[in-house]
């Protein structure tokens, strides 16, 4: 069961970092866009000696249906924290949020950004992450190897993550703003798929290897595919068929039982594996398809406020801004979880 003591509990998931001695964590202004000031946080372990061709990148963006979340929180510094202790630039980065969503004090529908479909509003976050990989590989102070930028996100984020993988092999306009010749390397997607106003993926190019997270239970993002709103949803176990046919190496990790709980576990589960995955199959040119079925028998799960505590403590209560919004008084507590 993964119940972790709040008061403790960055400390023991950070605890596999002892050998990262001088992990820092960085702000800066990627982009001005209209009213929105987007910044990335940058984690990179100085101990480590910076390969010749430069160091490799994974970019996370998070989840929040579009509407909320934050680039910043407890879990994903623990994802990103590990990644540079594995010789990375781990970038967790902010996009606008133009989904549609609920005023809270009308409670009239609000759509900030006048989008018409879904696949425009995964594109907002898209074109964002686009200009964050520019700023990256564009200050040299980073030392960033352009050949291995890979993106990683949950929910939202992986929608983003696989969608822009997707447009970057296909050439869409503002995938055009990347260097010439420039591809993703890798993805890691917790829960996600790809949207597209096509009425079938036709992929134009091979991706870089795929790992793909998902819940057998999942009833927000497809395992297969759908169409929401005009647009074409398009989920992991459809993906990695695709990516088969084109001889693309992924891993794709169902946990059996689970739900959409895992855009989020994978912040601070897995995380060896998830190393692995971007060391050997995207670093290291690993040629293999492996299919991996999780079961607990208490499988994860998000049903409840109790229910992501005890799964997913640091995502909910990992930050000020999560913890503001939880209704402690509708909420009956876990006894054995300490506050």
């Amino acid at each position: 069961m993964r119940i972790l003591i709040f008061a403790l509990a960055l400390c023991i998931a950070c605890a596999g970092q002892v050998a990262a001695q001088d992990v820092r964590l960085e702000t800066n202004i990627f982009a001005i866009k209209g009213t929105d000031t987007l910044r990335l946080d940058t984690y990179i372990d100085y101990t480590l000696d910076v390969p010749a061709e430069g160091r490799p990148v994974i970019i996370y963006i998070h989840g929040g249906g579009f509407t909320m979340g934050h680039r910043i929180n407890a879990a994903q510094e623990v994802f990103c924290r590990y990644m540079a202790g594995e010789g990375f630039i781990a970038a967790s980065v902010d996009y606008r949020l133009a989904g549609f969503g609920f005023d809270q004090v009308t409670g009239e529908m609000t759509n900030p950004y006048n989008v018409s479909s879904t696949y425009e509003t995964i594109k907002y976050a898209c074109e964002d992450v686009v200009s964050a990989t520019n700023y990256i590989l564009e200050n040299e102070k980073f030392r960033a190897n352009p050949a291995q930028v890979s993106l990683a996100g949950g929910s939202a984020g992986a929608i983003t993550t696989l969608t822009l993988v997707y447009d970057t092999c296909n050439g869409a306009d503002y995938t055009k703003a990347l260097p010439d010749g420039f591809n993703y390397a890798g993805a890691i997607s917790q829960a996600g798929c790809v949207g597209s106003l096509e009425k079938e993926l036709h992929w134009a190019s091979k991706p870089g290897p795929i790992m793909f997270f998902h819940g057998s239970e999942d009833t927000i993002v497809p395992l297969g595919q759908t169409d929401l709103m005009g647009t074409l949803l398009v989920g992991t176990n459809v993906l990695s068929e695709q990516l088969d046919e084109m001889g693309v190496p992924r891993w794709t990790w169902i946990e059996k039982g689970a739900d959409h709980v895992m855009a989020m576990l994978p912040c601070t589960d897995y995380l060896a594996e998830q190393a692995t995955f971007l060391k050997e199959w995207v670093g290291g040119g690993k040629q293999a398809s492996i299919n991996t079925e999780y079961i607990l028998p208490e499988p994860p799960s998000m049903a409840s406020v109790e229910e992501m505590i005890k799964n997913v403590p640091l995502y909910i209560l990992g930050s000020d801004k999560y913890l503001a919004n939880i209704d402690w008084g509708n909420m009956e507590k876990p006894d054995e979880v300490v506050y």
